[in-house]
C-alpha cells in the first residue's frame, strides 16, 4: 500500500529536522574551534571562495531543479523507462558541467588577490597559499557534479529523508573529523582534506542507495530522451538559467562584496551570522522540501481550489516561522556569539542596525519559499524569466551605492530592498495568476508587506523589551530567549487565533497525537 503525501512529508521532516539539529549542533562546535584556532582572515576566505563557486555553478543552470520537475509525472505514473532516460540525460550533462566549473575556476586562480580588500602581507597566508586553499575548494565541488545527480531521483520521489540521513550523517562526521584534525594538526590544508573526502563519501553513499532502490536505472543504460522531449526540458531550463543567474547575484555574492568593499576579516564576521541563518533556516527549508515533491506530485492531479487550500497552509506556517526567527535573530545574534559560541569581547560581531538589516534580509528570503515551492513544483519558471534579472541588477546596483554610505548596512539593505520591491510582487502575481488561477496576487504582496513591517517592529519592541532586565553573560541569553519565545509566539497566536489554518494544525496535531496514543 502506498503511502500517503501528508505520511510521506512528515517522515521526511521528522527525520530532516532531527539529523539537522545534531549536524548543526557539531557545525558550531567545529566553527568555534575554527575561528579560535585559525582565525576570522581564514573564516573570510571561506565565505569568499564560498561566493566565488557559487558564481561559477551558474554553469549548472538550473538544469537539476528542470529535471526534477520532469521527473514528478513518470514517477508517479511509474514509468521506469522515462525516469531512466531523464537520469541517463542528466548524466551526461552534469559531466559537461564539472568540466565547465573546472576550466573557470581554474581561470580564476591568477585573480583571487584582487578580490580581497586587505594587504596580504598582514594576512596569515601568502598568494600561493590562497590559491591553493581554492583548488581544494573547485575541487569539492566539482566532485558533487561527477556524483550527485542521482539525489535528485530519490527527491523526486518524495524520500528526502534519505538524502537528509546521509547528509547530515557525514556531515556530522566530517564535523568531528576537522574537530580532531585542527586540534592536533592546527592547519587549514588537513580541515579542507576532510571537507572534500566527506563530499565524495556521501554522494557514493547516496548513488549506491539510488541503485538499490531504483534498479531499472542499471537496466535501461541505453534509454534516451526523445527530440521532442529533450525540447520541452529545455524550453524550461532556458527559464531556469535566468532564475539561476539571478539567485546567485543576489545569495551569492553579498560575501564577495562585503571582501572587495570592506575586507575579508568583515566577510568572515559577517558568515558567522550566515552561518547561524542557514543553520536554523535548514531547519524550515527542510519542511518545504519535505513536501516539494508531495506538492509537484498533487500538482499533477488536483484541482486549482485544492491547491489554493494546500498553499494557504503551507504559507501560513512558513510565516510563522519567519516572524518567529527574525524575532529571536535580532534578540539572540550578538549575545549568542559574544557569550556562547565564539565568547569574545564583541570583535567577532556587529552593530545592532546591521544585525536588524541581517535579520530583516533573513525574513523576507525565507517568507518566499512557500511561494517559490509552488511556482517550482508546478513548472512556472518561465512566467517570470524576467524577474531574477531585474532583482539582481538592482540589488547589487543597491548594495554597492549604499556601501559608500553605510557600509556592511547599506551592502545589506540593497540587496534586501531589491527583494521586497522586485521579487515578492512579480513571484506573487505569476503564482496566484498563472498557478492558482486566483487573481493576480496583488492583495497577497500587500500582506507581505505589512507583515514584514510588523515582523520588524515587533523584533525591535522586543529588543528593547529585553535590555529592561539589564542582565549579562549566559543570563542574558536565556532571558531573550524566554522573552522572544513568548512574544513572537502569543503575539502571532493571538492575531492568528480565527485563522481555518491555525486550526487547522491543532485538528491535525490531535489526529496525529491521537493516532500514535493508540
Amino acid at each position: 500500500m502506498q503511502e500517503s503525501r501528508l505520511n510521506k512529508s512528515m517522515k521526511n521532516t521528522v527525520i530532516g529536522v532531527m539529523g539537522t539539529l545534531l549536524n548543526l549542533l557539531f557545525q558550531f562546535i567545529a566553527r568555534s574551534i575554527f575561528i579560535k584556532i585559525l582565525g576570522e582572515a581564514y573564516n573570510g576566505v571561506n565565505g569568499l571562495f564560498s561566493s566565488i563557486l557559487t558564481i561559477l555553478n551558474l554553469a549548472e543552470l538550473g538544469f537539476g531543479s528542470a529535471i526534477a520537475f520532469s521527473l514528478y509525472k513518470p514517477l508517479y505514473n511509474n514509468d521506469q523507462k522515462l525516469v531512466t532516460a531523464y537520469m541517463n540525460y542528466f548524466a551526461k550533462v552534469y559531466r559537461i558541467i564539472a568540466l565547465i566549473v573546472t576550466i573557470a575556476g581554474i581561470i580564476c586562480i591568477p585573480f583571487l588577490q584582487y578580490l580581497i580588500n586587505e594587504d596580504l602581507t598582514e594576512l596569515p597566508f601568502k598568494l600561493n597559499q590562497l590559491r591553493i586553499y581554492f583548488i581544494f575548494y573547485l575541487a569539492n565541488t566539482v566532485s558533487s557534479y561527477l556524483l550527485a545527480y542521482k539525489r535528485t531521483v530519490i527527491t523526486a520521489d518524495q524520500r528526502s529523508y534519505i538524502v537528509s540521513i546521509s547528509d547530515n550523517m557525514s556531515n556530522v562526521i566530517m564535523s568531528i573529523v576537522q574537530i580532531v584534525l585542527l586540534l592536533v594538526f592546527k592547519n587549514f590544508y588537513v580541515f579542507l582534506t576532510a571537507m572534500l573526502a566527506r563530499t565524495i563519501l556521501n554522494n557514493i553513499v547516496l548513488t549506491f542507495i539510488a541503485n538499490k532502490r531504483y534498479p531499472y536505472l542499471s537496466e535501461f543504460k541505453k534509454v534516451e530522451l526523445s527530440k521532442e522531449q529533450k525540447k520541452n526540458l529545455f524550453s524550461n531550463i532556458n527559464a531556469l538559467m535566468l532564475h539561476k543567474i539571478g539567485g546567485v547575484a543576489i545569495f551569492g555574492t553579498i560575501s564577495l562584496v562585503i571582501s572587495a568593499r570592506v575586507g575579508v576579516v568583515s566577510a568572515g564576521i559577517y558568515s558567522n551570522y550566515a552561518t547561524i541563518i542557514s543553520g536554523v533556516t535548514l531547519l524550515g527549508t527542510i519542511v518545504f522540501d519535505s513536501i516539494l515533491a508531495s506538492v509537484g506530485n498533487l500538482c499533477v492531479e488536483a484541482t486549482d481550489d485544492e491547491k489554493y487550500r494546500i498553499f494557504k497552509r503551507i504559507d501560513f506556517m512558513g510565516k510563522w516561522f519567519a516572524i518567529f526567527c527574525m524575532v529571536c535573530y535580532v534578540n539572540l545574534f550578538n549575545t549568542f556569539i559574544n557569550n556562547i559560541w565564539i565568547r569574545s569581547d564583541g570583535a567577532h560581531t556587529f552593530e545592532f542596525a546591521v544585525v536588524v538589516a541581517i535579520s530583516l534580509s533573513s525574513y523576507v528570503n525565507f517568507s518566499r519559499k512557500s511561494v517559490l515551492m509552488f511556482r517550482d513544483a508546478m513548472g512556472l519558471f518561465k512566467r517570470d524569466w524576467y524577474k531574477p534579472l531585474i532583482e539582481a541588477g538592482l540589488g547589487i546596483a543597491l548594495a554597492i551605492g549604499l556601501s559608500y554610505v553605510w557600509g556592511i548596512f547599506g551592502i545589506i539593505l540593497g540587496y534586501t530592498l531589491a527583494s521586497i520591491f522586485i521579487a515578492i510582487p512579480i513571484e506573487s502575481y505569476v503564482l496566484f495568476k498563472y498557478g492558482l488561477n486566483k487573481g493576480n496576487g496583488m492583495f497577497y504582496t500587500f500582506k507581505q508587506f505589512i507583515r514584514a513591517i510588523f515582523a520588524l517592529l515587533l523584533s525591535i519592541g522586543t529588543y528593547y523589551l529585553c535590555n529592561l532586565f539589564n542582565v549579562e553573560g549566559f543570563s542574558d541569553f536565556i532571558v531573550r530567549l524566554i522573552v522572544s519565545f513568548i512574544v513572537s509566539i502569543s503575539v502571532t497566536f493571538l492575531l492568528s487565533i480565527r485563522d481555518d489554518n491555525l486550526k487547522y494544525y491543532f485538528r491535525l496535531v490531535k489526529r496525529i497525537f491521537v493516532k500514535r496514543t493508540k
